[in-house]
């Protein structure tokens, strides 16, 4: 113990430690559920069109969603990783930690004394607690490219400032900046770091204001020169596809009609973002709400919570830069870097009459804050020193600060760990249940069904699971009717309900629609709901009555599998699988089918947890004339779901019409309706 102590105290870190201590916090914010990870909301446009469509329709896509000279990054980034979500993951994790290594090296170049200032404002911007939408592995591409690129430029462009012998970076430096503005326009605000910069480093030269000042302008010109050449492409040339009316730059185009209410907006719009972006993180890491001790993964994120603040501490404590005597310009010009970064980086934003804090949607408007994370984590540690000089408690506030970012994150990907493990069921249940759905159907929920998606995003995965190919226009799509049309009589009379998203347009009515219930939290399988399901009790009042427009007939039989290269290989051996196919068998009468289905999955030992799912073997060996089974099926289906005696009552009613007759039938079932009180629900 004496000897490890011992070896422990030798230990020290030197600046060359910081991007693999940047990766370590990198894993442990975002990499430790990355096998859990798929698909969500703006990932689906680009997973559908590259699947679907070919990885090359992209640049048609992009075209449409505004961003055209993005397709050559997706289109590389397809044929790279292919369509498995766990690769994207995997890239995203690593792109945004070259984007954090790419800062600190520009800050380290600009401050060489301040290592341990530096590389602990890069530790805070790695895991900096505000963009909530890195499990966008395939939409936030651009993003997190977008800052590599410009992080990088700052650096060339710090060393080709610093060395004559480096001038020559410049020329790359500029390719870069061009790069991330024409790619992802997200931090085109920060641009306006690079004259601080400047300022910074020519500063130290003992040349008078106006010298300096030139000096400054002449080292910007071919920076500048790019940003014009972008400006002037984004405003006066770019034109969006007609019909299309997306990121028109408003406020621009204000300052020069109305100037004084546009620098009032962007006035106001930089002081609430900055707020935004400096607070609301910190206090979502720091909820009580959080504290559930008897929730697994709450244990699970106090645990990583807590190795995170022991080797953040452990780290800090024994970070031993190469130097400890500070410059001299490290108060002066830090503060103004870091305000900067953070007032500016929402410009972009701005621009387009939006903000962080007029968004409904805080988890989508969290990607606006990106750049300002930049300023916000240079602007915490900035103050932490400010207000705390002893340097043991700067550690441990430090590692506080990496350990709650690391909460925080953990805590938000939760949401989206779920949300893929209820696509995959959703989607494998649906192609159980309908291998094949006539063109032109809507399908049909009450609410969402799914987390972080939207329904676009669901219909997108939906066609995607049905793997049409090349398609010129949907041939269904998803429609949470809450949202869309809450009108039940309209929609049973007969709505039209379309839909368009970038070059798709779907058109179809309430007339070819199917219901879905899937509540997955309540242990039930995907129902497909149908007239005969307007008395079932286990759905709401609307469900109910709009089952009567439910029609199973655009469902077909056939072959459907998930893609293999987006969900992997699928298992069958499910009760869900065994329901489903039982469900299917019922509607074109295979009552054999539905009795192999139910002895395979006795064999397998599954069995369902709600009674309403019973229904179709019931119904299926009542067919066979297996009444016994029927009574004893019947009796425990209604003993494990309160409230579906209407159910069966209505499947009792179905047998007394359909199955063969016989003495035993008309017994077994006027029994069980007296059972049942099936007199109270007809």
């Amino acid at each position: 113990m004496k000897k490890a102590l011992s070896a422990l105290k030798r230990i020290s870190f030197t600046e060359k430690s910081a991007p693999l201590a940047f990766l370590t916090a990198c894993i442990l914010g975002f990499g430790l559920l990355i096998p859990s990870l798929g698909y969500y909301m703006d990932d689906w446009h680009y997973v559908f069109y590259a699947y679907n469509k070919g990885i090359e329709s992209l640049r048609e896509m992009l075209l449409y969603d505004s961003r055209p000279y993005a397709a050559w990054l997706y289109i590389l980034a397809f044929k790279a990783l292919g369509f498995n979500p766990l690769h994207w993951h995997i890239a995203a994790l690593l792109t945004r930690w070259l984007a954090v290594v790419f800062f600190w090296k520009t800050l380290d170049a600009i401050w060489r004394d301040r290592a341990r200032e530096t590389i602990s404002i890069a530790m805070l911007f790695a895991v900096y607690p505000f963009f909530m939408l890195q499990p966008f592995a395939v939409g936030s591409t651009h993003h997190w490219v977008g800052f590599v690129f410009f992080n990088l430029s700052l650096y060339l462009m710090t060393l080709a400032v610093q060395q004559k012998k480096y001038r020559w970076l410049t020329i790359p430096a500029a390719l870069l900046q061009a790069a991330h503005l024409f790619t992802s326009e997200y931090f085109a605000g920060l641009e306006l770091l690079r004259p601080i910069i400047f300022w910074i480093l020519i500063s130290r030269s003992k040349a008078n204001f106006p010298k300096r000042f030139w000096k400054i302008f002449l080292q910007w010109i071919p920076y500048l020169l790019v940003l014009g050449l972008y400006a002037y492409w984004r405003v006066a040339v770019f034109e969006n596809v007609a019909g299309v009316t997306r990121n028109a730059p408003i406020i621009l185009n204000q300052l020069f009609s109305e100037p004084l209410k546009a620098i009032g907006f962007l006035i106001t719009a930089s002081i609430k973002d900055a707020v935004a972006v400096m607070t609301i993180g910190w206090q979502s890491a720091m909820s009580a709400e959080l504290l559930d001790f008897s929730s697994v993964y709450v244990q699970f994120r106090l645990a990583v919570g807590a190795i995170t603040f022991g080797l953040a501490f452990f780290y800090f404590s024994k970070l031993n830069p190469h130097a400890e005597v500070p410059a001299d310009d490290w108060s002066k010009t830090s503060v103004l870097l870091a305000a900067v970064g953070l007032m500016f980086g929402g410009l972009p934003v701005w621009l387009i009459g939006r903000y962080i804090l007029e968004s409904k949607n805080l988890l989508s408007a969290s990607r606006f804050g990106i750049p300002s994370m930049l300023g916000a984590a240079f602007l915490l540690v900035l103050t932490i020193d400010y207000f705390v000089s002893d340097r043991n408690k700067r550690t441990i506030l430090l590692a506080l600060c990496v350990a709650l970012a690391v909460n925080f994150h953990l805590n938000n990907t939760k949401e989206f760990q779920y949300s893929w493990e209820k696509q995959e069921r959703f989607l494998q249940q649906l192609l159980w249940r309908a291998p094949q759905i006539e063109s032109g159907t809507a399908l049909l929920t009450d609410e969402e069904i799914l987390g972080v998606m939207g329904e676009y995003a669901v219909s997108f995965s939906i066609i995607t699971a049905y793997q049409p190919g090349d398609i010129d226009s949907p041939p269904y799509w998803y429609f949470p009717f809450y949202y869309t049309n809450p009108d039940v009589d309209a929609l049973l009379r007969g709505a039209p309900l379309e839909y368009s998203k970038l070059t798709m347009n779907f058109s179809g009515d309430s007339k070819h629609m199917l219901l879905l219930s899937f509540n997955p939290e309540l242990k039930r399988c995907l129902w497909v709901m149908q007239p005969q399901d307007a008395n079932l009790r286990l759905i709401s009042d609307d469900m109910q009555k709009l089952s009567a427009g439910s029609d199973i007939r655009l469902i077909q039989q056939g072959e459907a599998s998930l893609p293999e290269s987006i969900y992997g290989k699928q298992n069958n051996q499910t009760w869900c699988y065994y329901f489903e196919k039982a469900d299917l068998a019922r509607q074109y009468g295979e009552w054999g089918e539905i009795a192999r289905l139910w002895e395979e999955s006795q064999t397998s030992g599954e069995r369902a947890d709600n009674g309403f799912e019973y229904i179709p073997f019931i119904e299926g060996y009542g067919h066979l004339e297996d009444w016994d089974y029927v009574k004893k099926q019947t009796k425990f289906a209604d003993k494990i779901t309160a409230g579906l005696e209407p159910s069966l009552c209505s499947a009792l009613d179905r047998l007394a019409a359909d199955a063969p007759a016989s003495a035993q039938r008309d017994e077994t079932i006027k029994n069980l309706k007296d059972d049942l009180k099936c007199v109270n629900y007809q």
